[in-house]
């Protein structure tokens, strides 16, 4: 129990100090990439708010990093100082050893993830909406990327949003019938928002069945916040906002289910904190005989990275379609976490040859 707890307490205070060092040092870079963009007005000002939006987006891409590292120097101190030896001669089981920092590692996946719900998110979309306009004050963002939204049976096509969604600019009504057909294509040169209602302006027909004489009305209950997050990249929305993308009235500038993977990823992504931890094992474990502390940092770092591009396939998979969103997010945990447990596993009942 002492001993769990010295490595766990050597594992929070390493990773603690790798995370704030790695975070700097990335920040540093950043700004040095973009100093030049975001000092046009008030430049400590502007260097201050970038910062304050930029680094925690920062602080979430390197925490697994930050665990891993933090994971293998613990193990490989208590590997130099003899300390893995002593225990297995004790009798103590390496499973409950892992078993500590693995708690650890999921107990900050579990702030990881409230920190992401609740704080990138909204700093990725203020951060998007300031580089939007040109990182000035007072200026008016637009979306110039098509998008769509589905309600009931009409195809909506935006071309440009401003002003919050409440003006709309290009819309464009494809109307379907049950078998899917297209039965009226409405042009509307601009809709605004306002009483509560959308008013449109040079609203024309420009296709369609022959002889449909119905009126041109847009009849449709969706509000300026369904159009306002059309352009936001997944890592701008929170999990709420993308139950909505991929809801019963579809909205965004692709397909269901390149939401469903990032709403998949979301969640899964902040465990990896906890499977960091158990890759760190395998390499300090595995090599706490055969080689010295550098190549076990090594060997430690390329599992953490082979991770890391696996996941990354398969969530590219997963946005494009080739996956079902749900093994594209968590396939990479479950299979690293299997190999991990087995690996550890075999270690505890046989032991490190030679």
């Amino acid at each position: 129990m002492i001993l769990s707890r010295y490595l766990m307490k050597a594992f929070l205070v390493r990773f603690t100090a790798l995370l704030v060092g790695l975070v700097l040092f990335l920040q540093t870079l950043d700004l040095l990439a973009v100093a030049n963009e975001i000092m046009a007005g008030a430049p400590i000002e502007s260097l201050g708010r970038y910062v304050m939006l930029r680094m925690p987006s920062l602080v979430e891409t390197v925490a697994p990093l930050a665990g891993l590292l933090g994971a293998l120097t613990a193990l490989v101190v208590m590997a130099m100082n003899s300390e893995i030896l002593a225990m297995r001669a004790a009798g103590r089981s390496v499973l409950g050893l892992m078993g500590g920092l693995v708690g650890v590692g999921l107990a900050l996946s579990i702030l990881l993830f409230a920190f992401s719900e609740f704080v990138v998110v909204r700093a990725n979309a203020e951060l998007e909406d300031w580089r939007g306009s040109g990182y000035g004050a007072g200026t008016e963002e637009v979306t110039d990327e098509n998008s769509w939204v589905m309600e009931g049976n009409t195809i909506i096509r935006v071309g440009h949003v401003m002003r919050g969604g409440t003006i709309l600019h290009d819309v464009r009504l494809f109307k379907q019938r049950d078998s899917s057909n297209v039965t009226d294509i409405i042009n509307i040169r601009l809709a605004i928002w306002e009483n509560d209602k959308w008013t449109t302006v040079e609203m024309r027909r420009v296709g369609g069945a022959e002889g449909d004489n119905e009126p041109l009305v847009w009849d449709t209950h969706l509000k300026p916040e369904h159009f306002v997050r059309f352009a936001n990249h997944p890592n701008e929305l929170s999990l709420n906002a993308l139950q909505q993308y991929i809801g019963n009235v579809a909205i965004g500038s692709r397909p269901i289910y390149f939401y469903d993977t990032w709403l998949q990823q979301k969640i899964a992504g902040p465990i990896v904190l906890a499977l960091m931890p158990l890759l760190a094992g395998i390499a300090a474990f595995a090599h706490h005989r055969q080689g010295g502390s550098v190549m076990t940092i090594v060997w430690g770092i390329s599992i953490g990275f082979t991770f890391i591009i696996v996941d990354n396939i398969l969530i590219a998979m997963g946005q494009f379609g080739s996956l079902p969103p749900l093994m594209a997010a968590w396939l990479p945990l479950a299979l690293f976490g299997t190999i991990g447990v087995w690996i550890i596993f075999n270690f505890e009942h046989t032991g490190v040859r030679g």
